[in-house]
């Protein structure tokens, strides 16, 4: 498998992102947007955009048939966030003076499955390799969408948010992802007429930079650059960029796995803290101005750590 990462493309991913955020960003400084737009703004993508990915991705690409171990991808998105967590719990009790525990244990949990993976392996591979690994991700997204869109919002919803449990577990982007896998396995892959089909994709198609706009707005909101809690930050972004990628770069080094499977694993490990939390926090109520603050600094960070990480695992994992 030959990889074609330097530091100009995985930056170039980044900074791309940054830009996104920046637009935000300068609309709520500018007070050309305010509190209650960005809030309708990230309502709007938890109850239609984001739905509308999920069920365009699933149906589109994915299929029962074609993987037999379609499973394993999922079951390992919830398996690399059980790990953080874990490492996120033994951590937590060594912070002083800090009682966002839930946004610290997701922060660390939950990492850019989609749109940073998929942008390396776009500028990077090509052909059926590439068709290959991004088929990976759209699978990985499956568990990590269970946690992030069902789990998540109730965990960090517990004594503060006033929405029902029943209506934070069955929230679209979960009823989504029921609809979508219902579909496959009824229908088949990309069963769904154009008719329909072709203005849900539209519509997912705007969820990556609306949800980067909106994060921008927050990032501004929460004066996410100037963080209140500078050593829960620093824990928070060794587990997700150091501690985490450690152990998987151990296992993979060992497991009995192609090599194209190591691959995108270890790439998953290596990803910054999920975007979508911050949406998720202002749905729910949260501590989002911590969250802000991980999101933007672990992104900034993996400007230097996603390129290091890949280096080291060309030298050693075959």
């Amino acid at each position: 498998m030959e990889m074609n990462f330097s530091l100009y493309t995985i930056s170039g991913s980044i900074v791309k992102l940054f830009i996104l955020m920046l637009i935000g960003y300068f609309l709520y400084q500018r007070k050309i947007v305010n509190d209650k737009f960005v809030d309708t703004l990230s309502l709007l993508l938890v109850r239609v955009v984001f739905p509308a990915l999920i069920i365009s991705k699933t149906i589109t690409h994915f299929s029962f048939n074609e993987y037999a171990f379609w499973w394993f991808l999922p079951l390992t998105a919830v398996i690399f966030s059980g790990i953080c967590i874990l490492l996120g719990s033994l951590i937590y009790p060594f912070l002083k003076n800090f009682n966002s525990q839930k946004e610290f244990l997701c922060g660390s949990a939950f990492h850019n499955c989609g749109y940073l993976p998929m942008n390396l392996i776009f500028f990077s591979f090509t052909g059926l390799l590439a068709d290959k690994l991004l088929i990976y991700t759209f699978l990985f997204i499956v568990g990590f969408n269970v946690l992030m869109w069902s789990i998540v919002p109730l965990f960090l919803s517990r004594g503060k948010s006033k929405i029902s449990s029943a209506s934070l577990l069955l929230n679209p982007p979960v009823l989504a992802t029921v609809f979508s896998l219902g579909w496959v396995a009824l229908m088949g892959k990309g069963s769904m007429p154009s008719i329909l089909m072709d203005p849900i994709k539209q519509l997912g198609q705007a969820a990556f930079p609306l949800s980067m706009i909106t994060l921008g707005a927050y990032l501004c909101r929460y004066r996410a650059h100037n963080p209140e809690h500078k050593t829960a930050l620093a824990a928070c972004s060794i587990i997700k960029l150091f501690i985490f990628p450690v152990i998987i770069f151990i296992i993979m080094k060992y497991v009995n796995l192609s090599i194209d499977y190591k691959f995108f694993l270890f790439l998953q490990s290596i990803m910054p803290t999920a975007v979508s939390l911050v949406v998720i926090g202002s749905y729910v109520n949260c501590d989002n101005k911590f969250l802000s603050s991980t999101i933007f600094y672990t992104h900034l960070v993996s400007i230097v750590s996603i390129p290091l990480w890949l280096i080291l695992f060309g030298m050693f994992i075959k």
